[in-house]
């Protein structure tokens, strides 16, 4: 009874607002994205998605080497610092990003021949996916410090606002100047262009922003970046690498834009993840910030995490073929075979992601990188293995298979915390 009337009293709240303005700004986001799906599977062909697939894997796999971990690091520092010493700190980490996006640009263009001949990349994608990663990072520091200065408003203002800048300007570009595939590319530039000047501007006028710039944090985040470099690779090789080995073993781009299609409407999970976590991350490192911690309330937000990740996986896994039967064209058809599995997969991922806090948070950099090693290669090998033999199906059930194991690994790694979390003695602090 008593947690039944926590519920409802937590559903009455400021807190349940906060967390209904987040999950509406992401949900929105994905709803407009979904309604234009319809629009994009009959104006770019099964080709030009998996061409535009590929892109955004790009910018995926370069995201690690752009943000060396300093997303994670100035969200964990933000409770731990003064405004003054956390803003020499935020300027600081702020310019390390520049200066790889550069050196990526340098590298994609010496290798433009090789990427162009294996997987058809035009020559502009060795400076637009470099620079696309940045304003990415820069989108993605913005909503972040507006999340932790708990101002969901802002957040929603910032979410939306670029969306439909970015669907504005590629229907225009698609519909108006017939600019094919690349419209949509030109429309993901100018809305993260946008967003980045705007995040500068926000910066500056929090105060995040001094001329300060402290080796000493140089050199600490570098090291911390190692671990956290890994764990964003093992990301990319759990869900998005798929589409690279799919093309690699079958070279069929259209198999592959018929699995990025399928995967992204399993990927509604992971936005249900990312609406939850924009508040639960920011409550879970205040708890641990705390000098005796109350790991009861942190189980709490797990459990209530939990039971709302599985109620959201049921409801796309019942979904999607409606939606796959009013949307899509006929040939997208193959990917009703397989989607469940990548559900299943993304909600295994999404605890996984919930339990990664801890080790975040307490930056225990060697537990983050044996886990994401661990990660990479589960993944590799089971990728290798069953799309080399299945194709996109066995991308799918190769997703789930991955995300499993690598749940299991993560709860080996934070066992400590859960203990403590599901032990009798919960107001014990560490």
């Amino acid at each position: 009874m008593a947690t039944i009337s926590g519920i409802l009293k937590f559903g009455k709240s400021r807190e349940m607002r906060s967390v209904a303005i987040y999950t509406f700004s992401n949900f929105f986001s994905k709803g407009v994205s979904f309604l234009l799906l319809f629009y994009f599977a009959h104006a770019l062909t099964e080709a030009d998605f998996g061409l535009l697939n590929l892109f955004s894997n790009g910018i995926l796999f370069l995201m690690p080497f752009v943000s060396m971990g300093i997303l994670q690091s100035v969200n964990t520092e933000y409770f731990k610092k003064d405004n003054k010493e956390f803003s020499n700190f935020f300027s600081t980490t702020l310019m390390m990003p520049m200066i790889v996006t550069l050196l990526a640009i340098l590298l994609f263009f010496v290798f433009r021949t090789q990427l162009q001949q294996r997987y058809s990349f035009p020559t502009v994608f060795a400076l637009l996916i470099p620079l696309i990663t940045l304003f990415n990072f820069l989108n993605e520091h913005l909503i972040n410090m507006v999340r932790n200065s708990n101002d969901p408003m802002k957040y929603l203002f910032v979410n939306i606002g670029r969306l439909l800048a970015e669907i504005t300007l590629a229907v225009f570009f698609i519909s108006a100047l017939e600019f094919g595939w690349m419209g949509r590319v030109m429309g993901i530039f100018i809305s993260y262009f946008m967003v980045a000047m705007y995040a500068f501007f926000y910066f500056k006028e929090r105060g995040f922003i001094v001329p300060v710039i402290r080796k000493k944090y140089i050199y600490n985040e570098l090291l911390y970046s190692v671990p956290i470099i890994v764990m964003q690779v093992g990301v990319f090789c759990m869900g998005s690498s798929a589409g690279y080995f799919i093309e690699y073993f079958t070279h069929d781009f259209a198999q592959v834009g018929v699995f990025s299609i399928a995967a992204t409407f399993g990927s509604i999970i992971i936005v249900l993840c990312t609406a939850m976590l924009q508040y639960t991350y920011p409550k879970i490192y205040s708890l641990l910030s705390e000098q005796r911690i109350n790991y009861a309330a942190i189980r709490w937000h797990l459990l209530f995490y939990a039971g709302v990740m599985l109620l959201g996986t049921g409801i796309v896994i019942i979904a999607t073929p409606i939606a796959y039967n009013i949307m899509l064209k006929q040939s997208y058809q193959a990917g009703l075979s397989y989607y469940f599995f990548i559900c299943f997969g993304y909600f295994f991922w999404s605890i996984s992601y919930f339990l990664y806090a801890f080790m975040l948070y307490n930056k225990e950099k060697r537990k983050i990188l044996f886990a994401s090693l661990l990660s990479v290669i589960v993944s590799v090998v089971s990728h290798t293995l069953f799309i080399k033999y299945l194709g996109a199906y066995g991308a799918a059930v190769s997703m789930c298979v991955v995300y499993f194991i690598v749940l299991l690994i993560t709860i080996f790694f934070v066992r400590k915390y859960l203990t403590l979390l599901f032990s009798n003695n919960l107001s014990k602090a560490v």
